[in-house]
């Protein structure tokens, strides 16, 4: 055999041995399940501090994300809103842009992103406990954290800031009429248009401001719910006057960014979701056992608590009846809000 043929026939059983290596050779195999690549840490917003119930509610969520992940998630919290440099009302677009990886935020703060969380703010809607749990499982409660994945989000569960009351410097709230002239720190425009509409001069002001504001004598009160913000603040110290009329009701939410949670396996996205549902349940515990106990607080410091009847609360829902329809139709739709008011309904049956 002479030197071509020996070269031929190397070069062939060459390509043979690359083809059969070539043909036994599987794709790389892409990580699923538990072993996708994961973040080394996942930032969560609040606009409260860690000693709030609403911020023990947030770390309870990171607590139990790493236990039932088994460590593979790690959520480190970012309070005072430290992450949008203390604007509470960023942190729903910052979370819909990718910024921050997760929030339990106030449905006050998201209605401004998000228009339909503005059914929480409705004037006298929610007359108990019992009516929001009613609302917040109910299909329209259900339907609220699906509409969060039209604004690149997802809604994993509701938590609880609690009914707001109003506190001021000048004298008890028992009338609308009491309210005339007031000088209230209020957020967002539903806010406004309430407080407007039963006579008072609204102020609307970042939370930082509101300590300071009330004790120079900027605004004479504020709203806010007792056990998740006015006693934790010490609000009592600047004022003189409390009235539980229950006429809004503050809830939270536990929302992730849509494309980090489309980048979870399916079994890390089940175990932050039931996650975020038993956190929030016991937050919710927390907040309602803490209210009887704020409240005795308020007056051992020397606040005067006025508790409104039914009968006593009307004159103030019939003047705040037209900013309830605005908000209704105009903003939140009347498929969640008949939804709620069925449930609410239903509920007092």
């Amino acid at each position: 055999m002479n030197r071509t043929v020996i070269r031929i026939v190397a070069v062939s059983l060459l390509l043979a041995l690359v083809l059969t290596a070539v043909g036994c050779t599987k794709p790389a195999e892409q990580p699923s399940g538990s072993d996708a690549k994961l973040k080394d840490e996942y930032k969560l917003t609040m606009n409260v501090s860690n000693e709030t119930i609403w911020g023990q509610g947030g770390n309870k969520f990171a607590e139990l994300v790493k236990e039932y992940t088994d460590g593979k998630v790690n959520v480190k919290v970012y309070p005072n809103a430290m992450l949008t440099g203390g604007d509470q009302m960023r942190q729903a677009e910052m979370v819909q842009s990718g910024a921050i990886d997760f929030m339990v935020n106030s449905t006050i703060n998201i209605a401004p992103t998000i228009p339909e969380f503005d059914v929480f703010s409705l004037p006298f809607l929610f007359p108990t406990y019992e009516a929001v749990d009613a609302a917040t499982s109910s299909a329209g409660g259900e339907q609220l954290l699906k509409s969060m994945e039209e604004y690149n989000m997802v809604g994993l569960a509701y938590g609880e800031n609690g009914f707001r009351e109003v506190t001021n410097n000048k004298h008890t709230v028992k009338t609308p009429d009491d309210l005339k002239g007031l000088k209230m720190r209020v957020v967002t425009p539903i806010y406004i248009d309430i407080m407007r509409a039963l006579g008072a001069n609204a102020i609307s002001m970042n939370w930082g401001e509101v300590f300071t504001a009330l004790q120079q004598g900027t605004i004479d009160g504020q709203e806010n719910p007792i056990a998740g913000v006015i006693v934790p603040n010490k609000i009592y110290e600047v004022q003189k006057y409390l009235t539980n009329w229950h006429y809004s009701y503050d809830a939270l939410v536990v929302a992730v960014n849509k494309d980090v949670w489309n980048s979870l396996p399916a079994d890390i996205q089940e175990q932050i979701e039931k996650a975020a549902k038993d956190a929030m349940a016991w937050e919710i515990e927390l907040s309602r056992k803490s209210i009887d106990e704020g409240i005795q607080l308020l007056k051992d410091k020397g606040v005067e608590v006025t508790d409104l009847s039914p009968e006593e609360l009307e004159p103030f829902r019939e003047k705040t009846a037209p900013v309830y329809e605005k908000y209704a139709s105009e903003k939140v739709g009347k498929e969640i809000v008949t939804a709620f008011e069925e449930a609410i309904a239903k509920s007092l049956k």
